[in-house]
């Protein structure tokens, strides 16, 4: 059996389950968004130190050239312009001297510095340091006056490679490239940062789900299913017995508030059923009591001693009438337990209310006449379009008709009134009956009642009761309205068509 902590703890270990799953496709994400981004940061970081120490190596010759140049000027009487830097036997040797001289200076001790011609033929280079030809691309490059980027795998021993950022530079005298100056450093520092913030990315991210998933996931599992576990424990305390039993609606605006509304509307539609099958046997009991006891009395004395055949047709006409009035009476009850379950299906369409109670006063005018009962429509509305069951309101004003016209007197009237009041039709039936007294209106539809004698007839005091069930499955109103001795004047009013 699936019991409520089998419940609880599948919800639980689901929710946790789906906390974890969100929780690590989000660090993953966060990860490598981190990881590319601190890539690319450090990547950019070395090639602006690169770029920066190239300048400054390219103005640093510059300047040692200038003071060879002056001095060149001075001693010798040599023209400034015939000093140029391009293809200039005297400037390589003196860019090869500088980066001889400047090999063990502290801000280049971590880089390659290589000289190049315009055509990509190396002039000085870092002895500590492997010779790197530059690309045809490079060239082509540099050529233009662009800068080019690139890394390079390198042999720096037998059989060890390095990983190397190249940043190359154009000089230029005027509008030529004099030399191209090439800065490289080792891509160890990178690799080992990235190393170790994957290593610590891989360490935190399955702690940090495990940690989140089991504290704070069961934490927030726990605060969001306290209300279902309330829930469920009062409703393993209903039975048939206190079906009026409610479960507590949350504070909240949320599902389980939805949950417990929805479980709080099933109890109160199967209370009405429970109520409505009790009322049904209790109506039915009481109803059946008097009619089943005729039978029985009626067939004791029947067997008591031989009878002549006509004292047992009359014991057996007796019989049948008491049979057929408790095959009504079921009739009516069983109608009246589908109204109260929502269990009728109603076929509604178009009616013209004045033409429909038209109809039915020519089919009793019969009965009105054995009395000379007067029956008068005093008024009818110009708008009283229905939507109705047709046949079931028939019976309603079947009803109400046939009451009037039973307790109305000798040479009486009965008026009908039909009128529009905003999106009403109300229907006024008036007789000139004894009427009803004061105390008797309350209870004039319950099933059953019956009203002082004035107005008792052979009925079973279930007509009103059945009207009234059908005037509200059609989101209708009935009522009454009476004086003693004055009459009586029930109101049915039906939402008008539109």
């Amino acid at each position: 059996m699936f019991l409520k902590s089998d419940l609880i703890r599948s919800i639980r270990i689901r929710f946790i389950a789906w906390y974890a799953l969100i929780l690590t496709v989000t660090f993953l994400l966060f990860s490598t968004v981190l990881y590319v981004y601190l890539q690319k940061s450090l990547s950019s970081y070395l090639d602006f130190i690169l770029e920066s120490k190239a300048e400054g190596v390219a103005a640093s010759i510059n300047t040692y050239w200038e003071t060879e140049k002056m001095v060149a000027v001075h001693s010798k009487g040599i023209s400034r312009k015939t000093l140029s830097k391009i293809n200039n036997k005297n400037f390589l040797k003196i860019a090869n001297r500088w980066v001889e001289e400047r090999s063990n200076d502290p801000d280049l001790v971590s880089v390659i510095i290589q000289i190049y011609k315009p055509n990509g033929e190396i002039v000085a280079y870092s002895k500590s340091a492997p010779i790197v030809n530059l690309p045809g691309e490079a060239i082509d490059k540099l050529k233009k006056g662009q800068d080019f980027y690139g890394n390079e795998r390198i042999e720096i021993s037998e059989k060890t490679f390095q990983d190397f950022r190249f940043v190359s530079i154009p000089v230029k005298e005027g509008k030529s490239v004099a030399y191209i100056v090439q800065v490289a450093s080792p891509l160890t520092f990178i690799y080992t940062t990235l190393n170790r913030v994957k290593l610590i990315l891989f360490v935190t991210l399955p702690l940090t789900v495990i940690i989140a998933s089991i504290l704070a996931g069961m934490f927030l599992a726990s605060i969001t299913l306290k209300p279902l576990n309330k829930m469920i424990g009062t409703v393993r305390q209903i039975t048939g017995a206190n079906l009026d039993t409610r479960v507590d609606i949350p504070e909240n605006m949320d599902e389980i508030r939805e949950l417990a509304e929805t479980f709080n509307d099933m109890l109160e539609r199967i209370n009405r059923s429970f109520a409505v099958q009790k009322q049904f046997m209790q109506d039915v009991s009481h109803e059946l009591k008097t009619p089943l006891t005729v039978i029985r009395g009626e067939m004791e004395v029947a067997l008591k001693r031989e009878r002549s055949i006509n004292e047992y047709r009359d014991i057996l006409e007796s019989s049948l009438d008491e049979i057929k009035k408790i095959n009504r009476i079921l009739e009516s009850l069983l109608a009246l337990a589908r109204f109260d379950s929502d269990a009728v299906s109603l076929h509604k369409e178009s009616t013209d209310v004045t033409e429909m109670i038209k109809e039915i006063l020519n089919d009793i005018e019969i009965l009105a006449l054995q009395k000379n009962i007067e029956i008068t429509i005093i008024s009818e509305a110009s708008d009283n379009i229905v939507n109705i069951d047709r046949e079931r309101m028939r019976r309603v004003f079947y009803n109400i008709f046939d009451n009037a016209i039973k307790y109305s007197s000798e040479k009486g009237k009965i008026e009908v009134d039909v009128e529009r009041v905003d999106s009403e039709i109300l229907i006024n039936i008036s007789d000139s009956g004894p009427g009803i007294s004061e105390e008797d209106i309350p209870y004039i539809f319950d099933r059953f009642y019956r009203a002082d004698k004035a107005r008792c007839s052979e009925g079973f005091g279930l007509g009103l009761s059945i009207a009234k069930s059908i005037v509200k499955a059609h989101n209708g109103n009935i009522e009454v309205r009476s004086v003693p001795g004055s009459g009586a004047t029930f109101t049915i009013s039906l939402p008008a068509s539109l």
